[in-house]
């Protein structure tokens, strides 16, 4: 992957967030179990709190000249006899950006940041039928372990989702 950065976002890269979110959810709807109306709702204060600050880290891909064209975040779990593991949501990177290598440094930096967690297992979740993603995942040792059936509904069609998870152990 050359010519992009890879780093954690913070409250400077709000705006350039939000665009990059929202055209996600607006382009690939059936992809995200977020939606555009619904984020478009959202302050910036408020989507920087839930997304930018802990326990979610937000990694960008940006640019040689700055832009930010791809995300991808990971939430690490607060409970007990959960805070082993966490999950990683948000994978976008922009049309013109693709089969760059940028939405793989992407999900390894959030896999980077599990393990610095000393987490044993990362989760995720794949519309059936997204097989560029699916092949990125299984490329970087997801295993499916269910479908949830009818996991989200968007236009009035229901979208089954592939459960996978990476163990760290």
């Amino acid at each position: 992957m050359t010519g992009y950065q890879v780093r954690l976002l913070n409250r400077l890269d709000e705006p350039a967030f939000r665009r990059v979110r929202l055209d996600a959810l607006r382009l690939h709807p059936a992809a995200f179990a977020a939606s555009c109306e619904d984020e478009m709702r959202t302050t910036p204060d408020d989507l920087a709190c839930r997304l930018l600050e802990p326990p979610s880290y937000m990694f960008g891909g940006f640019t040689e000249g700055g832009e930010l064209v791809g995300t991808a975040a990971l939430r690490l779990q607060a409970g007990a006899k959960s805070r082993h593991k966490g999950s990683v949501f948000a994978v976008y990177v922009d049309a013109a950006h693709r089969r760059t290598g940028l939405a793989r440094a992407l999900v390894e930096a959030a896999i980077v940041r599990a393990r610095d967690a000393r987490l044993s297992v990362v989760h995720l979740t794949a519309t059936l039928g997204n097989d560029a993603a699916r092949r990125l995942y299984v490329a970087l040792g997801f295993r499916t372990y269910g479908i949830e059936c009818r996991g989200l509904h968007v236009d009035g069609v229901f979208h089954d989702e592939e459960l996978m998870a990476l163990d760290l152990d």
